[in-house]
């Protein structure tokens, strides 16, 4: 037949739709994708005291169908408990890399196990299995969930042997811009804190808020000092983004540190005191977002100092009237784990 005589979804009684039409909704919902449902779902975890298991969690999971014939389909499956699996142990011949992986098996498809004999049978095989390889395969209905890289005669399973491969099949992104001209405050700012926490800088209206989404389990952050003025003095320092909901003024990591909870890797500056000259800074880094920060209005710093070297001059960078800012975020929902909180 050239079309399956049912379209989903005719409700008249005794109507049955094919498997097949149900598995292209779920395909068709998911856009053809693979991987875990939510950030914690199926997490890869060494045991508390290790053995020669590792502990799957519970959650969700969509894969796409990868028989043949089975195009244009997905399988939805769930883990409603932590699952143990074991992990051959290795000799003294060498280590072993090794994949946890959560199969489908569908026995309508040539690959997909034996086709159960009775109904009773049928209702009762197992088509969900979680499965250690060797290697990863493209052919395969299967979800990669983490890499074991295991050593040399190792029986019991450590943290630091798991590799997280999980992907959330889909992943939600949304972006937030700020951006400004210098204002009058901003006017003549030097930078000239050698605190560990330095300074707002520029001083000026400086403080940004955004709602964080619920969702948002890492964030881009992505900020720009820009036409900043350099005098003619040789100094060097570093520059950052802090965040967070609790202000502390500089009582973060005892006195003269940060103002709020979380920040971005600090990146260097540095003045040449041969000319007076511009130039832009940048900071760049994604962060893990705890769960405290999601779904609450969220403070952002640009914070800078000067290096605590005694041949480092301060009041070599500062804010005019040709300065200003920008700041973009990207939320991103991706995998979390048990070593993030």
């Amino acid at each position: 037949m050239a079309f399956d005589p049912k379209a989903w979804f005719i409700g008249l009684k005794g109507v049955e739709h094919s498997a097949e039409l149900a598995r292209m909704l779920a395909w068709v919902a998911t856009s053809g994708a693979t991987g875990i449902v939510e950030p914690p779902d199926l997490e890869v975890r060494a045991q508390t005291a290790p053995n020669g298991t590792v502990r799957i969690m519970p959650g969700g999971f969509i894969v796409r169908s990868k028989y043949s014939g089975g195009n244009q389909q997905s399988y939805a499956g769930r883990a409603p408990d932590a699952t143990d699996i074991a992990i051959p142990a290795t000799g003294s011949s060498g280590g072993a890399t090794r994949y946890i992986v959560v199969q489908v098996l569908d026995p309508d498809y040539p690959g997909g196990g034996a086709v159960p004999a009775t109904p009773e049978e049928a209702n009762a095989y197992t088509y969900v299995r979680p499965a250690v390889v060797s290697s990863l395969s493209g052919s395969r209905t299967e979800v990669p969930l983490a890499r074991i890289d295991q050593p040399a005669n190792t029986t019991f399973i450590t943290k630091d042997m798991i590799k997280d491969l999980r992907k959330i099949a889909l992943p939600w992104r949304d972006q937030e811009d700020y951006s400004r001209p210098s204002l009058a405050s901003d006017t003549g700012q030097l930078l000239a804190s050698r605190a560990k926490g330095g300074e707002w800088f520029p001083n000026g209206g400086n403080h940004v808020q955004f709602e964080i989404p619920e969702w948002c389990t890492r964030m881009k952050i992505d900020a720009t000092w820009l036409g900043l003025r350099y005098d003619k003095l040789n100094s060097w320092g570093t520059r950052w983004v802090e965040f967070g909901t609790d202000y502390r003024a500089g009582g973060w990591e005892g006195p003269n540190g940060y103002d709020y909870e979380f920040r971005t890797q600090a990146f260097n500056w540095d003045s040449v005191g041969e000319s007076t000259y511009r130039d832009d800074w940048d900071v760049s880094d994604t962060v893990y977002v705890p769960p405290e920060l999601r779904g609450k209005t969220v403070s952002f710093l640009f914070k800078a100092r000067v290096a605590e070297s005694t041949t480092a001059k301060a009041n070599a960078i500062k804010c005019d009237g040709g300065s200003g800012l920008r700041l973009e975020l990207t939320y991103m929902r991706k995998p979390t784990n048990a070593d993030q909180g």
